[in-house]
């Protein structure tokens, strides 16, 4: 992911804003430090065992090599870990600018599910991408997934504007999206480290669940259906209820406009 370092306006930053960290992204950055600080811990040297044995790329990464032998958990594993210091700080500063503002639309279990989504459609382009160039390296780390939730703030919020280092001038959140998916799918030239297919496969999926997710739920918006007189009470649709809460920012950017 590009380390160009970004902050937004005032105005628009939760935490400048004095709105708390949410709770799953709260959760998130915590247990992938937590992965993170275990694999600096195995990567100690232990006499008479075996390297392999005790390293967590090998088992945990998008390896091509055993994902084709039905390692299908490395497409969410390979998410928490991370290959330095700032590959780590990065992403989760991606998730804590974006995030909290994307859990409160999706609610914070769809949240987790979004993230985790995210990671493994990236996770599956990577992997696709790697079959056809016979490019067994190993993937590791929540690009994917992270700008696929800056993908989904930039469909929630499109004309907020942030600052872009080293740009002199604020960008709206539509073109700095658009701007991270043409680096990420330019990026292989100039760094050939990248996984591209996974950066762009995290905000894809980010941009379609995000677009495509009002139009799924209005298929379980059903007519309410009265039920004989006797009992006098409404039936209704609980996987309806269930969704109520996705994408209420179209009703509020709607009042706000009027």
């Amino acid at each position: 992911m590009s380390s160009s370092f970004y902050y937004e306006r005032q105005s628009a930053f939760s935490a400048y804003s004095g709105r708390p960290i949410t709770y799953a992204v709260q959760r998130i950055i915590i247990a992938t430090v937590i992965v993170f600080a275990a694999q600096l811990v195995v990567a100690i040297p232990v006499a008479g065992i075996s390297a392999r044995a005790l390293d967590p790329e090998y088992w945990l990464a998008l390896n091509p090599a055993i994902l084709r032998f039905g390692a299908v958990w490395t497409l969410i594993t390979y998410v928490f870990l991370h290959g330095g210091l700032m590959h780590l700080f990065f992403n989760m500063l991606t998730l804590y600018f974006f995030g909290p503002d994307v859990e409160r639309i999706l609610s914070t279990r769809q949240f987790f599910r979004f993230y985790i989504l995210c990671g493994i459609a990236g996770g599956l382009c990577q992997f696709g991408v790697a079959l056809l160039s016979n490019d067994l390296a190993p993937t590791i780390g929540a690009s994917g997934a992270a700008l696929g939730i800056l993908t989904a703030y930039a469909v929630a919020y499109p004309k907020r504007e942030m600052y872009l280092f080293p740009l002199p001038f604020p960008l709206y959140m539509w073109a700095v999206a658009v701007l991270f998916f043409v680096l990420s799918l330019t990026s292989d030239p100039v760094n050939p480290g990248t996984a591209w297919a996974a950066h762009a496969g995290g905000m894809a999926f980010g941009f379609a669940y995000m677009k495509l997710a009002p139009t799924i739920r209005s298929w379980f918006d059903r007519p309410a259906r009265k039920t004989p007189a006797a009992s006098g009470a409404e039936d209704h649709d609980p996987l309806g209820d269930a969704v109520d809460n996705i994408f209420k920012f179209d009703d509020e950017k709607r009042k706000k406009r009027k």
